[in-house]
């Protein structure tokens, strides 16, 4: 993991290897966070979800638990993004980077997707999940035939 303090430009590839792009021409990955209290974590970010525009896209924020020890020590928070460039991943790493809590953040990045166009991956909606944010294209309940909101990362 990268250190907390590093510079959101070192993290998201400036002066290095820079992020590759996966086919769209857009940088997409997930975040990796390690951070003292996660909940309040990904709480905060959720007001960030709708925010950003074209030019970043912060999908949603998954606590997370690991049975491989080693990355369970370093990573309780996912949070997979979808950015416009690497220089506006370095812009969501930093604000991501600075909220409280937050230790250490890596990006594993998107370079190639299964299925493709990644739109076409499937999910899950449970009735309690269409129950608390009713959308239409999900009723009824169960397995649908492409990620909601038809974003590859949902």
């Amino acid at each position: 993991m990268v250190n907390g303090g590093k510079s959101a430009s070192a993290r998201a590839g400036a002066g290095g290897a820079r992020p590759q792009q996966a086919g769209s021409g857009r940088v997409r990955g997930w975040v990796l966070v390690k951070s003292d209290n996660p909940d309040q974590t990904a709480s905060a970010l959720t007001a960030d979800l709708t925010e950003g525009g074209d030019e970043y896209i912060i999908i949603r924020a998954d606590v997370v638990q690991c049975e491989m020890e080693s990355f369970a020590r370093d990573v309780n928070l996912i949070v997979p993004v979808d950015v416009a460039s690497a220089d506006v991943l370095a812009e969501v790493l930093g604000r991501i980077s600075g909220l409280a809590g937050v230790n250490d953040v890596a990006v594993a990045n998107v370079t190639a997707y299964y299925p493709d166009p990644p739109h076409r991956a499937h999910t899950f909606v449970t009735a309690d999940e269409l129950g608390r944010d009713r959308v239409p294209e999900y009723d009824p309940p169960g397995r649908h035939p492409k990620s909601p909101g038809r974003n590859g990362w949902g």
